[in-house]
């Protein structure tokens, strides 16, 4: 009895030393590849902040100046959407109002429904 719990207390003091020296090595690797980041982001630190609001700014106006208003076709697709979708939804046995399985609704209300 006294063997078998010195033999578990040894095992996992082994286990728990295993694991400190593992977290340990990944610690220090890890401060290792930060402290190489931050030298490399203070080498870099000739970012102007100027020229990139300017780069996005005139990323913006490029998109404003492509978009266009929606003509009469863009209209008509959206006015068809729902009734279309409605459809899709009772083919495939759904409920479009609450998007339900209509074998899970009583049957005199899918009489109603439909």
């Amino acid at each position: 009895m006294f063997g078998e719990t010195v033999l578990l207390l040894v095992l996992g003091f082994s286990f728990l030393g295993c694991i400190i020296y593992i977290h340990h090595s990944n610690s220090k690797a890890l401060f290792s590849q930060l402290s190489e980041l931050k030298s490399e982001f203070k080498s870099e630190s000739s970012l102007d902040r100027g020229e990139l609001k300017e780069d996005l700014l005139d990323m913006v106006h490029e998109v404003i100046g492509n978009m266009q208003p929606p003509n009469a076709f863009d209209h008509l697709l959206g006015a068809l959407a729902g009734p279309i979708q409605a459809w899709a939804m009772r083919k495939a046995g759904m409920n479009p109002a609450t998007g339900q399985m209509l074998e899970q609704i009583l049957p005199e209300e899918i009489h109603q429904d439909l």
